[in-house]
C-alpha cells in the first residue's frame, strides 16, 4: 500500500483485537520472507502458515483451543444449540467490515447450493440433517442441531480454513455480484467459484495475515502484509511484522534441497524433508546462515501400508480381511532395519497407531496401557511366525514357482500402490518392505501412480495395498477420526466410509438397486456384525455424547477393535522428528523444548506452522 491510502491503524483494528504473544521478543516491521515450494503444494503449504480464516485456533500443540475471529462461544446443556460471538470490527483486506453475513452467505448460497462445490461439512450436520443457522444480530451466529454436537469447537479449530479444510466464510460483499442466483450478468458457477478462491483471483478480499498480490504460474507467488489483519502484539502493535512473502516454485526435491543449503529460504517445514538430508543441511548451515531444528511429528505410524478392505477381487478381499494375514504382513516387516537405515535409530517401532500424542492416552486411567498394547501388538520382526500364519491360511506355493498362491490356487501378487510425489524415505521403506514380504514367499510389485490416480483409486476402492501418508491426526481420536473409523471415501475401507458419509447426508439408500461400484459415489453398507460397522456404531455414540469421560471410554473400545480385528493399517517407525530449517535472520521461531508437546507437525488439522502464529515472526536484516 502506498503511504496515505490507509486510515489510521486504530480504525483498521477491531475494538478488541486478537492479542498474540511473541515467542521470544517484540518484533520489528519490514522485510521479505523468502521460501521455496513445489508447484503442487505451493498454496496448500502457504495457507498452512495463515490462520486468519479460522473461527477458532489450536494453541499449545493442540492441547487447548483459543479465540480467533470467533471471540467467545457457548452451548446449551445438551450441546444441540451453539452460539458463536464474532469479534466485532474485523475488516476484510479491502477494508469492508466482516460480519455473520459472510458466514451465512457461504452456508446458504454455497454449502446448501448443489451447484457449488463446497459440501455441507460433517461438523454442521447431525441426525442426518444440516444444522439450522441464523443470525440474531450481525455479530452472533446461532447453530441449532437435530442431535447433540459436542465436538463443534474442536472441529471449528481444525485445519486453516479457507482453502484447507472447510471454507466457512467468504467476502459476501465481493462475491455476491458473481453468484448466478444474485447476478444479472454472470450465469456461470465456474466464474463464481474462481472469484471466491483468492488463489485463482488476485484481489478477492481475505482475512489472512498476508494477501496474494502477484502470481506467476509455476514460477513464484508474492504476498503483501494485510493492513486490516485483526491481531496485535501485547504492546498494541498490529501484526504481522513482516511486510512481504515471496514463494518461489521449484520443480523437484533436489533443487529444493540445494536452495535450502544455499540459504535461499527463511523458513521451511513442508514439504517434509527426509532425515537422510540432515547431515548435508548441517554441513552447509554456517555458509547458508541458517539453523536446523527437529520438531516432533506426532506420527503414529511412519511410512504405513493398508490392504484394501473393499478389494474388487472377492478372493483377495477375503484374504485382506483375515486378521492372521494382516498380522503375518506385520510380523514380516524388519522395522529395526528401516529405523536404523532411514531414521538414524530415532523414533519408536510401532505396529501403527493413531498419534501417541492423542489426549485420551493420558486423560483416561487405562489410556497408557491401551496405547502400549496397540503399539506392540504385532510389531516384532518374526518372519518364521509370519510364514507359519500364512501356511495356516492356505497361502502356500501350490504351483512350485517359489511364490505363495491364494488359498484357491490363484496367483497371489501384492501390489504396493504409491503416489509418485511420495518422499524418498517412504519409497525406500517400501523397497525394504517389498524385500521383507518376498523373503516370506509373497510376490510383490511396486506401482507408482500420479497424484490424481492415487486419489482416484481410493475413491473407487481399486487399489491393492496402499502406501499412503502417515497416521498422525489429533489432538484426540474423534475430531478427525477417519483413520480410526471409515467415515469418508478414502483410506482402508473407502466403500464403507462413503456409505457412512451418504447415510448421514440421508442418501445412503438412494441407489440400492445398483451394484456398489456403480453408485455415485461408490459405496456399500458394511456387515452389521463386522468390525467396520462396530467402529461406526461407536463413533455414532461418540459424536453425540456430551460427557468427555464417556467419549474417552468409547474411544478405547475402538482401539481394542483395531487390536483384536486388525491391524487395519501397518506402521513402521512412529514418533519421527521433522526437519525445520530457518534463516538466522528470522526471529521468534521456537525450539522444540518451547513447544507444549515438542511439536505436532504432521497433521494438517493441527495446522503447523500456523499454530505458531507466523504473524509474530520478524526479520533482523
Amino acid at each position: 500500500m502506498e503511504a496515505g491510502e490507509l486510515p489510521p491503524v486504530e480504525e483498521r483494528l477491531p475494538a478488541e483485537p486478537l492479542v498474540i504473544e511473541p515467542i521470544h521478543s517484540i518484533g520489528q516491521y519490514g522485510g521479505t520472507w523468502y521460501s521455496q515450494a513445489p508447484p503442487f503444494g505451493m498454496f496448500g503449504f502457504t495457507r498452512m502458515s495463515m490462520y486468519g480464516h479460522s473461527p477458532l485456533r489450536w494453541v499449545d500443540d493442540a492441547l487447548d483451543i483459543a479465540p480467533n475471529w470467533i471471540e467467545s462461544w457457548e452451548s446449551n446443556e445438551d450441546a444441540t444449540v451453539w452460539t458463536l460471538n464474532i469479534r466485532e470490527g474485523i475488516r476484510w483486506s479491502d477494508g469492508v467490515r466482516f460480519s455473520g453475513h459472510d458466514f451465512l452467505f457461504w452456508w446458504e448460497d454455497m454449502a446448501l447450493d448443489p451447484e457449488v462445490s463446497d459440501p455441507v461439512p460433517a461438523m454442521l450436520t447431525a441426525g442426518g440433517w444440516p444444522a439450522e443457522i441464523t443470525l440474531p444480530d450481525d455479530y452472533t451466529i446461532r447453530i441449532e442441531f437435530a442431535e447433540p454436537a459436542p465436538l463443534l469447537p474442536q472441529q471449528l479449530a481444525m485445519w486453516v480454513n479457507g482453502g484447507v479444510g472447510e471454507r466457512l466464510i467468504v467476502p459476501a460483499h465481493h462475491v455476491t455480484q458473481f453468484h448466478p442466483r444474485h447476478s444479472d450478468i454472470y450465469d456461470s458457477y465456474e466464474t463464481f467459484e474462481s472469484q471466491v478462491d483468492w488463489t485463482q483471483h488476485i484481489g478477492t478480499p481475505v482475512l489472512t495475515e498476508w494477501v496474494l498480490v502477484e502470481h506467476a504460474v509455476g514460477e513464484y507467488a508474492k504476498f503483501e502484509r494485510n493492513p486490516y489483519y485483526y491481531a496485535v502484539d501485547p504492546e498494541g502493535n498490529q501484526l504481522p511484522y513482516i511486510d512481504y512473502r515471496m514463494v518461489s516454485f521449484v520443480m523437484d526435491y533436489e533443487v529444493l534441497l540445494l536452495r535450502l543449503m544455499d540459504g535461499q529460504s527463511d523458513f521451511h517445514m513442508r514439504p517434509f524433508l527426509p532425515l537422510t538430508v540432515m547431515n548435508p543441511l548441517l554441513d552447509s548451515a554456517e555458509d547458508g546462515d541458517y539453523e536446523v531444528k527437529l520438531w516432533a511429528s506426532g506420527s503414529g505410524t511412519g511410512p504405513m501400508y493398508f490392504p484394501n478392505w473393499n478389494h474388487p477381487d472377492e478372493a483377495k478381499k477375503e484374504l485382506y480381511r483375515a486378521p492372521d494375514f494382516l498380522r503375518a504382513l506385520s510380523f514380516a516387516v524388519n522395522r529395526p532395519r528401516i529405523q536404523n537405515t532411514l531414521y538414524y535409530g530415532l523414533g519408536r517401532l510401532s505396529t501403527g497407531t493413531f498419534s501417541a500424542k492423542a489426549v485420551e492416552y493420558t486423560r483416561h486411567p487405562q489410556g497408557g496401557e491401551v496405547l502400549e498394547d496397540w503399539i506392540g501388538s504385532y510389531v516384532d520382526f518374526d518372519p518364521e511366525r509370519a510364514m507359519s500364519m500364512l501356511d495356516g491360511l492356505g497361502v502356500i506355493d501350490q504351483d512350485g514357482n517359489g511364490w505363495r498362491d491364494m488359498p484357491n490356487g490363484d496367483t497371489l501378487t501384492l501390489r504396493i500402490d504409491y503416489d509418485t510425489s511420495a518422499s524418498g524415505d517412504h519409497v525406500q521403506a517400501s523397497e525394504m518392505i517389498k524385500a521383507d514380504w518376498e523373503a516370506v514367499g509373497l510376490k510383490v510389485e511396486m506401482n507408482p501412480v500420479d497424484t490424481a490416480v492415487f486419489w482416484g483409486i481410493q475413491a473407487t476402492a481399486s487399489f491393492d495395498i496402499l502406501n499412503s501418508w502417515e497416521v498422525g491426526d489429533g489432538p484426540d481420536h474423534v475430531v478427525y477420526p477417519q483413520w480410526m473409523v471409515p467415515i469418508d471415501g478414502a483410506r482402508w475401507a473407502p466403500l464403507y466410509g462413503s456409505w457412512y458419509q451418504q447415510m448421514h447426508a440421508g442418501r445412503a439408500h438412494d441407489q440400492d438397486h445398483m451394484a456398489p461400484r456403480d453408485r455415485t459415489p461408490p459405496r456399500e453398507q458394511p456387515d452389521l456384525a463386522g468390525p467396520v460397522a462396530r467402529l461406526q456404531a461407536l463413533y455414532d455414540q461418540i459424536r453425540v455424547e456430551p460427557d468427555q469421560s464417556v467419549r474417552d471410554d468409547l474411544v478405547l473400545q475402538m482401539v481394542r477393535i483395531h487390536i483384536d480385528d486388525g491391524p487395519f493399517f501397518i506402521g513402521t517407525v512412529s514418533d519421527l522428528p521433522r526437519i525445520v530449517v530457518h534463516s538466522n535472520a528470522l526471529k521468534n521461531v521456537p525450539h522444540a523444548e518451547e513447544l507444549a508437546q515438542g511439536g505436532f507437525v504432521n497433521p494438517w488439522i493441527v495446522c503447523y506452522p500456523a499454530i505458531l502464529n507466523p504473524a509474530q515472526f520478524w526479520l533482523d536484516r
